[in-house]
């Protein structure tokens, strides 16, 4: 283990994690342990709404995976997970040949033993993380950078941890920070749901919902201390960082609130639900196309920039 935790050339805690990154821990476990139990919390864990995400990710007609396994006409050397959670995902990709050695971070190293010798996982705040110069091809994060504070640190060592020819990819939530919806996401979010069946609009409790409130920021750290505390500014940062190969908007602006808490009340392979959500979905785009609406998810691919921080004309 010390001889990985020196190619990172990290700070990996030496000490217990503090009271906000046990929060946290202990936040992500119990959602971890309600999706195994087969419960729906996302939006994104409908099928169908997922479909048009994906749809709406792909790179040259690709999704990501296979894009970077074109670009580098093979696998990744070394890739590295930003984020990387029980790293199930991050062994499924090695076994799919996106990447010959898989690395993640993560606040705690995962319980989760792989079965690949070619997976490894660090234990590391990756806020205050130092990579390797030179080291991996490919750099990602999947739904984790929003948690990210030091974000300007990040991106310069994600930059300089790149090979010559490594690509960064993130694919974000890039939306208001600390989730404070603005009042025409919210406006739109309630005129959808007043368009849809009752039944669908249910809560596990029972009541019915006619709208997706804001908390406040107070209540959103004491869920989750870490929760969109930058969001808004990765694109932004990722500008300043890397030369853009694809900013593709993905959307979520009113999915994301429309759907929390009752994606659960969606049949999946239901003709009427398909529909419903397939128009939701194109509300939702073409609002975001005539610049009504922000995207709030983005897929932003990236490969190295050799001045970082110098805006782009």
């Amino acid at each position: 283990m010390k001889s990985l935790l020196s190619r990172f050339q990290s700070r990996p805690p030496a000490r217990p994690l503090s009271s906000a990154h046990q929060t946290e821990v202990e936040h992500w476990k119990a959602v971890v342990e309600r999706a195994e139990s087969g419960l729906r919390q996302f939006w994104l864990n409908h099928p169908r709404v997922h479909h048009h995400y994906r749809r709406k990710a792909l790179v040259e007609g690709l999704a990501w995976q296979p894009w970077v396994t074109r670009r580098f006409d093979g696998p990744a050397i070394n890739a590295l997970e930003l984020g990387c959670g029980d790293g199930l995902g991050l062994e499924r990709l090695v076994k799919q040949g996106l990447m010959q050695n898989g690395y993640g971070l993560d606040l705690e190293e995962s319980r989760y033993r792989a079965s690949d010798d070619r997976v490894h996982f660090i234990a590391a705040d990756v806020n205050s993380i130092e990579l390797e110069e030179n080291r991996y091809d490919l750099i990602f994060a999947h739904q984790s950078f929003h948690h990210f504070e030091a974000l300007e640190h990040i991106m310069k060592t994600v930059n300089r941890a790149l090979t010559p020819r490594g690509v960064f990819v993130l694919d974000e939530f890039v939306g208001p920070a600390r989730f404070q919806w603005t009042s025409n996401q919210i406006a739109w979010t309630a005129h959808l749901l007043a368009l849809m069946p009752r039944n669908l609009r249910i809560y596990t409790n029972g009541i019915e919902k006619r709208e997706e409130g804001r908390s406040s920021v107070e209540e959103v750290i004491r869920v989750c201390p870490s929760e969109a505390i930058r969001s808004n500014e990765i694109p932004a940062q990722f500008a300043l960082h890397f030369d853009p190969i694809a900013q593709l908007q993905l959307g979520g602006t009113i999915q994301h609130l429309l759907y929390s808490g009752i994606v659960h009340n969606f049949p999946d392979n239901d003709e009427a639900t398909d529909l419903m959500i397939d128009s939701v979905d194109a509300v939702e785009s073409s609002l975001i196309g005539y610049g009504i609406l922000p995207s709030d998810f983005m897929l932003l691919v990236g490969q190295k920039r050799a001045e970082p921080d110098t805006p782009r004309p």
